[in-house]
């Protein structure tokens, strides 16, 4: 379903005001966050004091970003970790493209968001989201001074939407969603709501996200529903290169190839379970944890199923050869799509447990068949359209997923298939970054 035109939302609308509710949530919400802050503080000084990076990332996440010498006006995006800064990628490129004159900062929240936000775009300035305490958030966008801000998805916070609207800074959220269980919490606390009508617009992925930002009382004429863009951003580049180099050192003797993506724990002990000795010998498994601190963890588990880790950064440029019981454990952030590109069947994880998924439309985009688990509450929409095209597998629960994995890597034709509608789906979804860049555009101020 391609989402159509963007609705609702008129143009040149008013910076939005705080009124009373406004004084009143601060009042509420600055204690309980210092109350928070004070908790943490051992643990912040402790990493302070070993970690030399830590350092350059709490003084960034108190507000002492580096001040910028842009004489360019600067549109500010910031996206929590790796999958915001990913989707954003098309909007940036997309800005770049049209505005020039612009200089977009981004930031991001943890260090692994970070890290593939600096990989992605290395010629932009990259820093750590302020905390939202104090004047944390004001002297943050003191330093940086931009012309607008963009939030992915949904990262509100009341101290930097105060500190914004005091400096005129108008602030939309693109890509927009809001998950049923935040919903609920907002309209249990719907009095205490006033960051809500602070945003100056609303760019969501789907009517449903819409709705639940109606209900809570947001201006309709703020809300426009323009699609996800991680349907333009997924197909963005090529990895045929990746592909052509792991290829044959993953499949020499020509194995299927499954790649398990962003693995939480528990998933990778059971998915060496869910592989027979005999499909074992036929099957090469990749593992790609969400977190790849958690890598040598996770090369005992491999070990302790009888086979033999190879961890990717120790490979490093050589690509050793593969003996038949080796999983490839992938303990570096950034190497997940040429992982993809050149598998037969993707595992999505986070769908095994009741995380709510990862992203499965990376896999699909690469016209990968592609399985996962129940738990996708953070994708649903993503899985509907998916499911309804015919072009994933999805089991009902933990126990069938063996079976269902075990059929899939014995069915080249079914595995082709599944690829093929899944970038028909990805196709048909496109558009959201240039509906949502025609809705922004009038915050991005006028040309020089």
């Amino acid at each position: 379903m391609t989402p159509g035109g963007a609705t609702g939302g008129g143009r040149d609308l008013p910076l939005p005001r705080s009124g009373p509710r406004g004084w009143l949530t601060m009042a509420v919400y600055q204690p309980l966050f210092l109350l928070g802050f004070l908790c943490w503080s051992p643990m912040l000084l402790w990493r302070w004091l070993a970690d030399p990076q830590k350092r350059t990332r709490t003084r960034e996440r108190m507000g002492f970003v580096p001040s910028l010498r842009s004489d360019k006006p600067v549109v500010w995006i910031h996206g929590v970790s790796v999958g915001e800064v990913k989707a954003a990628s098309n909007l940036v490129a997309r800005i770049r493209q049209e505005r020039p004159d612009l200089q977009i900062v981004l930031s991001t929240t943890t260090p692994n968001g970070h890290l593939v936000a600096r990989q992605e775009h290395p010629d932009l300035p990259i820093v750590f989201y302020p905390l939202d305490l104090a004047s944390f958030p004001s002297r943050a966008l003191g330093r940086v001074r931009p012309r607008c801000v963009l939030l992915m998805e949904l990262e509100i916070w009341p101290n930097f939407l105060q500190a914004a609207r005091k400096r005129d800074i108008p602030v939309a959220v693109v890509n927009g969603r809001i998950s049923e269980k935040t919903f609920r919490g907002y309209r249990l606390l719907r009095g205490l709501l006033p960051q809500l009508d602070l945003i100056t617009r609303y760019c969501v992925q789907d009517k449903a996200y819409q709705k639940r930002l109606l209900d809570l009382g947001v201006d309709p004429a703020r809300v426009a529903v323009t699609g996800n863009m991680k349907y333009d951003s997924v197909a963005m580049r090529d990895h045929g290169d990746a592909c052509a180099r792991l290829r044959p050192w993953l499949a020499p003797a020509g194995e299927a190839v499954l790649v398990a993506g962003s693995t939480h724990h528990d998933e990778e002990a059971f998915l060496l379970q869910s592989m027979p000795p005999a499909a074992a010998q036929r099957v090469r498994l990749v593992l790609v944890p969400r977190h790849p601190e958690r890598s040598a963890a996770i090369a005992e588990v491999v070990r302790a199923a009888g086979r033999t880790p190879v961890r990717w950064s120790e490979a490093g440029g050589a690509l050793p050869a593969l003996g038949a019981a080796d999983v490839v454990v992938v303990d570096v952030i950034g190497q997940l799509q040429s992982f993809y590109a050149a598998c037969d069947v993707a595992f999505v994880g986070g769908s095994l447990i009741p995380h709510g998924g990862q992203n499965m439309l990376e896999p699909a985009a690469q016209g990968k068949a592609t399985i996962f688990g129940p738990h996708t509450a953070n994708f649903r929409r993503d899985v509907e359209l998916l499911r309804a095209a015919d072009a994933v597998v999805q089991t009902a629960d933990r126990a069938s997923f063996p079976a269902a994995l075990a059929a899939l890597l014995a069915d080249p034709a079914r595995q082709r298939e599944l690829g093929a509608r899944a970038r028909a789906v990805i196709a048909d979804n496109r558009g959201a970054t240039a509906r949502t860049f025609d809705l922004i555009a009038e915050l991005l101020g006028p040309r020089r």
